[in-house]
């Protein structure tokens, strides 16, 4: 930050998505602490921006986070409303509210220096680094805004910033022409192919259609998903990006290929990515998908963007009956498995860690980011992005630390009786 390399991305997103999932990652600790926590944003406020949502999402989880940390009782509270100090973009203000112990006025102008906090048995009582105010403050004029607070020692404290966003044109957050979306049509059962290599990516999304009529089969790369393709007849395609064997794009640039060949109409090929980096969607759909969605898929979004296709015209495979491969009722069932799973997982890491197999590291991580949220545990999405960010880079130390993280997280979430996996 202080040298000035940070480069700001310029992503599309969506503010309500983004906040439900920063709030998922805190949440536990404010009910740790029996805190309120609430969140809102003004009815006026543009939800669809373009900006650098990773940035802002720092930002956000260091106050949020400060506010719980040091409000022992009554509430912390987020909300989003409109700022006049910008003209020609969505000018947006965050004001992050507790009713913690409050700053001295004589040291609230100094809060966001470095290593400062407001004595030092505060820091003997909750201990930190200092620097993430002082981060939040940089971040925050990175992106063209500004950063104050307010305080009364004893009542609490209301940080507040501005940032200036730009008003996306994008299509739906699926990245699916609204226009497709007709919420009082019927579905139509489709036969779907889902690809993934996870199982318990496999088993929430199969969860997730079970009260749907479509029948769901399953290919654990992409090679066995082309020769599915080609010899079965589908209506929509969930394409898992990065798999053992053959890759998702590789994947759908064969199936394309195949399709042309043929001269059989596309079908519909919706990417599924735990990686959401900048290019990624310009990836996917150069290679030939139709729409994009960032894992964790929250059930609605991916209800949604299937829904979209099945009002499309009827295609060869509509009248395939069949339900969903497990009829799962209450997707809650799925946990006790999803965390033995996880704990096999993260012992697996720490294996191969030992025998300094990095790239296994990095795969097993990636598989576990792509499924937390989606079982409940944002928290398990977050630290297994770290691993797979340390193995990335091959620095053991970083690496080890990140997986004993993730262990000691997955541990604390309780052992699971053996009747309960049965």
């Amino acid at each position: 930050v202080e040298a000035s390399q940070l480069e700001l991305e310029h992503a599309r997103f969506g503010l309500n998505d983004h906040l439900e999932k920063l709030i998922e990652m805190v949440a536990m600790r404010a009910e740790e602490k029996g805190l309120s926590l609430t969140w809102s944003i003004d009815p006026d406020v543009q939800t669809e921006l373009v900006g650098d949502p990773a940035r802002l999402r720092q930002v956000l989880l260091n106050l949020v986070g400060n506010a719980i940390k040091f409000t022992e009782a009554g509430s912390v509270s987020l909300r989003v409303e409109r700022d006049d100090g910008y003209r020609g973009v969505v000018p947006l203000r965050f004001i992050v509210t507790d009713t913690g112990i409050g700053i001295p006025g004589g040291k609230l102008g100094r809060v966001f220096e470095r290593f400062t906090q407001a004595d030092t048995s505060t820091t003997r009582r909750f201990g930190g680094s200092g620097l993430g105010l002082t981060i939040s403050k940089r971040l925050v004029e990175l992106m063209g805004g500004r950063i104050w607070a307010e305080s009364e020692v004893g009542t609490g404290s209301t940080f507040s910033f501005t940032v200036p966003f730009e008003p996306s044109s994008a299509l739906a957050r699926y990245e699916i022409n609204p226009a497709l979306q007709h919420a009082d049509t019927d579905v139509v059962p489709m036969r779907i192919l889902l690809v993934e290599d996870s199982p318990d990516n496999c088993t929430i999304t199969i969860a997730f259609l079970s009260s749907t009529p479509h029948r769901i089969d399953i290919a654990e790369n992409g090679a066995i998903a082309c020769e599915m393709f080609q010899t079965g007849v589908y209506d929509l395609v969930l394409m898992d990006r990065q798999m053992p064997v053959m890759d998702g794009l590789t994947a759908t640039r064969s199936i394309r290929a195949w399709e042309m060949s043929s001269h059989r109409l596309p079908v519909p090929i919706i990417a599924l990515t735990a990686a959401a980096l900048k290019g990624d969607r310009e990836a996917c759909l150069a290679a030939g998908c139709s729409a994009f969605l960032t894992k964790p898929v929250k059930e609605a979004v991916l209800l949604a963007a299937i829904r979209a296709y099945a009002t499309l015209a009827d295609g060869p495979a509509r009248q395939i009956p069949g339900p969903s491969a497990v009829p799962i009722n209450d997707h809650s069932d799925l946990v006790p498995m999803y965390l033995h799973n996880c704990r096999d997982n993260a012992a697996a890491m720490s294996a191969a860690l030992d025998r300094s197999e990095h790239e296994s590291v990095r795969l097993l991580a990636h598989r576990m980011k792509g499924s937390g949220s989606a079982y409940g545990f944002p928290m398990i999405t977050e630290l297994a992005a770290a691993v797979e960010g340390a193995a990335g880079t091959a620095d053991r130390l970083a690496t080890r630390e990140a997986i004993d993280e993730l262990s000691r997280y997955i541990a604390g979430l309780g052992e699971v009786a053996s009747s309960d996996i049965e």
